[in-house]
């Protein structure tokens, strides 16, 4: 009978974490216009990247790159330092173009974030100064051995 409550409750607690509008942890507050990755739905077991085009003007380029927690369990993101997210910028021929980290520098403080069942890290990157043609971002998690939750997206600028 024991056995029953368990598996009933945690079916209930997956549906629970179905409904509703997740709360994000960082919310750019905008709609997504595109999307090249990831997936819908509670996948039991796995935290789900996803990496969105959500505005285009003038050679800048804005994008949603989120994790969402899809377990029956809160997840611990280990970070090394204060960056949380890395990417790296190709042309359409597979040329490197830009890495975000390689100009910038990141305070030596590590974080342990934690992150609820159905809970959305969401952050938004921009990418600017872009001449017309096609491009493909590489984005991924700055965590230490654990999964980097790596996403890419193709895109073009007019």
């Amino acid at each position: 009978m024991l056995k029953y409550i368990t598996v009933g409750s945690m079916v209930l607690l997956m549906l629970a974490g179905c409904g509703g509008e997740n709360s994000p942890l960082n919310s750019s507050g905008s709609n997504s216009s595109e999307v090249e990755s990831g997936s819908s739905g509670i996948v039991a077991g796995a935290m789900e990247p996803s990496l969105t085009l959500e505005a285009k003007e003038d050679g800048r380029v804005t994008f949603s790159y989120e994790i969402q927690n899809q377990t029956e369990n809160i997840q611990t993101i280990h970070f090394p330092s204060s960056q949380k997210y890395d990417y790296k910028l190709y042309d359409d021929k597979g040329n490197h173009i830009q890495t975000y980290s390689a100009d910038k520098s990141f305070v030596k403080q590590e974080e342990e974030l934690e992150v609820k069942q159905a809970e959305v890290l969401d952050y938004t990157i921009t990418v600017d100064q872009l001449t017309a043609g096609t491009y493909t971002l590489e984005v991924w998690l700055a965590t230490e051995g654990q999964g980097d939750y790596k996403q890419s997206i193709k895109f073009t600028i007019d």
